[in-house]
């Protein structure tokens, strides 16, 4: 009997561990969330960008290129798939409302998490984006490429799971028929396009990923 309650204690520790681990290293936390509908007169499509600070700098950009095409509202957050308030957030998000077109962009933050563990969400994340808009075209954008601040020559140390993370994506989407918009290798092959901090990219590389995201728009 002593052995089955030291065995159970064992096991409620270590659930409770594992429900109260933090991956998020990062000091700040931030989401913003913009939901805009296209009304009776417009008749246009609805497009919904959902990601990172990549997302938060090129919505702009392409909600100007697609100004006359398409209503184009943005869900941009710090968190991470994975990260235990991202799925009911995006969830809460998404609830009543209705896109034609949903670009999905995260990849950037969650470091500590190995890309197994970020590997683990995409199936959950796509569900979800599927469950309130069944009819929505759904296209994902894989993560850019990382180099060390000041030093665009090289490649940080978490570029490498970078690369396995968009593995991860591309078979994922190879089986569920989504397209993938490859921003990876629009950055991997071009260091003209990033800033000093060699995470983001400047407004060339803005120009270029918000183009590519129009053009799916039809």
């Amino acid at each position: 009997m002593k052995n089955i309650i030291c065995g159970l204690l064992l096991f409620v520790c270590i659930s409770a561990g594992a429900q109260t681990k933090s991956y998020n290293n990062e000091t700040i936390s931030w989401n913003h969330s913009w939901i805009v509908k296209s009304t009776p007169a417009q008749n246009l499509p609805n497009v919904l960008l959902i990601g990172d600070s990549h997302v938060e700098r090129y919505y702009p950009v392409v909600n100007n290129l697609l100004k006359d095409k398409a209503v184009v509202s943005k869900i941009t957050t710090s968190l991470s798939m994975g990260d235990a308030t991202f799925m009911p957030q995006l969830a809460g998000l998404l609830a009543g409302h209705k896109f034609d077109y949903i670009f999905f962009n995260n990849g950037l933050h969650g470091v500590l998490y190995s890309p197994a563990e970020y590997a683990s969400y995409i199936g959950k994340v796509y569900k979800l984006l599927k469950k309130n808009n069944p009819s929505a075209i759904i296209i994902w954008v894989n993560t850019t490429a990382r180099r060390v601040p000041n030093q665009l020559d090289r490649f940080d140390a978490y570029h490498a799971d970078v690369i396995e993370r968009n593995k991860y994506v591309a078979a994922f989407c190879a089986k569920k028929n989504v397209k993938v918009l490859d921003f990876f290798t629009l950055t991997v092959n071009d260091k003209s396009l990033f800033t000093q901090d060699g995470i983001h990219v400047n407004e060339a590389g803005v120009a270029a990923q918000a183009k590519l995201i129009a053009a799916e728009v039809k």
